[in-house]
C-alpha cells in the first residue's frame, strides 16, 4: 500500500464498473512515458483518486510498432480479489437468516480476511491488507449456503438476489481495502406518490430539464428524479433487449433419497401454454423447508432479461458521479412508454481530457460462456 507514482497522459482508460460483480479495465499507454515501469502484474491503480475506483493488474501486454512501443495493461476492479478464493469446505459453509450484508461479508470474512475450512483456521488463505466495514444490517433477510464454489460467484448471486451492492475502498490511514456494501438509491419517479406522474413528465422539454434543481422534491423529503430519455436527449444509441429464452417458472426439485422415495417438491403454479418447466437436482438436501427456500434460488435464476443500454448526454443536474450512481434505480422512457431499472453497470471511456459514460440498466445478458456454465453446473456429491 505504498504510493508509486502518477500516470496522466495515457492514450486511453476503459473502466467498467458493476454492481453486483467485479468489473474490469484496460489502459493503453506509450511504453516510453513516466512511470510506465510501475504498471506490474498485482499493482494498483487509483483512477482519479478516488478511493472507491481501485484497480487491480492481471495483464501487460507491450507491443512494439516501428520506434515505439504501446502498453497494454488490464485486469479487474479489486473486488476482482474474490476470485483468487473458492469456498474450502468439506461440509456447507451455511449461514442462519440475516441481512444480506451480514451474508456478503460472513463469505469475504471466512475466506479471505479470517480463514476456515469448516471449523479449522486456515490463515494461509488470509489477505492481510483487506479488512471489513463494520455491518449496518443493510438488505433484505436471507439464508445461504455453498460449497467448493467461487467465492466471487457466491457473492454475486447474493447480491443478485437482494438487490445489494458491494465494493471495495481504499483506506489511506491504515493502509488497506475496507470491503463495504452498498444500496443504490431510488431517484424514480415512482417516488412521487401520483397517478399523473407519468403524464406530468412528458411535457418536459430538453430546456426544462436542464433547469432541474435539486429543490425540486425538499419538501417531501424525496431525491431529484432522474430520467434517461431519447426525446429528451440524454441517452443516445439505446438498445433495448427483452429476452424470454431461458425463462422458466416452475421447478421440480429433487432433494436427497432414490428413485420413488427421492424428495421431490413443485414450486410455481403457472398453467398451460403460460408454464415453463424446469428440473433442479439437489441431491444433498434432505429437509423439506430446506428444498423449498434453495429450489426458489434456483429457480429465480431462471428469470427474463429485461435491459437497456446507451451512451448518457450529460446535462445540468442529471450528471454520472454527481447526481446519481452506479446502483441507482433511475427512469427509463421510450416511446411514451416508461420503466424503472437499476443502473447495474457504468463504462468509463477516458481519452484526449473527455469522459464518455455508457451506461447498462436492469438485468445483464448473460454472454454465451454464462449460459453453457449454467447449463452444467451441478451441485458436488
Amino acid at each position: 500500500m505504498n504510493f508509486c507514482g502518477i500516470i496522466t497522459n495515457y492514450e486511453s482508460l476503459i473502466c467498467v464498473w458493476n454492481y453486483y460483480e467485479c468489473g474490469t479495465f484496460e489502459l493503453t499507454i506509450n511504453k516510453s512515458k513516466a512511470n510506465t515501469s510501475k504498471l506490474q502484474i498485482d499493482n494498483m491503480l487509483i483512477v482519479n483518486k478516488d478511493d472507491e475506483k481501485i484497480l487491480l493488474i492481471d495483464k501487460v501486454e507491450t507491443t512494439t510498432n516501428k520506434n515505439s512501443k504501446t502498453m497494454k495493461v488490464s485486469g479487474t476492479c479489486i473486488k476482482g480479489i474474490a476470485k483468487r478464493r473458492i469456498v474450502a469446505t468439506n461440509g456447507y459453509d451455511r449461514i442462519a437468516e440475516t441481512e444480506a450484508e451480514n451474508v456478503i461479508k460472513h463469505y469475504i470474512k471466512n475466506h479471505l480476511v479470517e480463514s476456515h475450512y469448516d471449523n479449522i483456521r486456515t490463515p494461509e488463505r488470509d489477505v492481510s491488507w483487506i479488512k471489513i466495514a463494520k455491518s449496518q444490517n443493510r438488505g433484505i433477510k436471507t439464508v445461504w449456503q455453498a460449497r467448493l464454489t467461487g467465492l466471487h460467484e457466491e457473492l454475486k448471486h447474493i447480491s443478485e438476489d437482494t438487490g445489494l451492492g458491494w465494493k471495495g475502498i481504499l483506506n489511506r490511514t491504515e493502509k488497506c481495502i475496507d470491503f463495504d456494501c452498498y444500496k443504490g438509491r431510488d431517484r424514480s419517479v415512482r417516488q412521487v406518490e401520483s397517478g399523473n406522474t407519468h403524464k406530468f413528465l412528458e411535457k418536459y422539454t430538453h430546456e426544462e430539464m436542464e433547469q432541474y434543481t435539486h429543490n425540486v422534491l425538499e419538501s417531501n423529503n424525496k431525491v431529484p428524479y432522474i430520467i434517461f430519455s431519447e426525446t429528451k436527449r440524454n441517452l443516445l444509441n439505446a438498445k433495448t433487449t427483452n429476452d424470454f429464452t431461458n425463462y422458466k417458472n416452475v421447478g421440480y426439485v429433487a432433494g436427497k433419497g432414490e428413485n420413488e422415495n427421492r424428495l421431490i417438491t413443485v414450486l410455481g403454479n403457472k398453467t398451460g401454454f403460460d408454464r415453463r418447466e424446469v428440473y433442479i437436482d439437489l441431491n444433498n438436501i434432505e429437509e423439506p423447508d430446506e428444498l423449498n427456500a434453495e429450489g426458489q434460488k434456483k429457480l429465480d435464476t431462471y428469470k427474463t432479461i429485461q435491459s437497456v443500454e446507451g451512451k448518457v448526454y450529460q446535462i445540468p443536474n442529471m450528471e454520472y458521479g454527481k447526481d446519481y450512481f452506479l446502483g441507482d434505480i433511475v427512469t427509463l422512457e421510450s416511446d411514451g412508454m416508461y420503466e424503472d431499472k437499476r443502473i447495474i453497470q457504468a463504462k468509463e471511456i477516458y481519452e484526449r481530457n473527455n469522459i464518455t459514460v455508457e451506461l447498462g440498466f436492469g438485468d445483464k445478458v448473460p454472454s454465451l460462456a454464462e449460459q453453457i456454465k449454467k447449463l452444467t453446473q451441478r451441485p458436488i456429491q
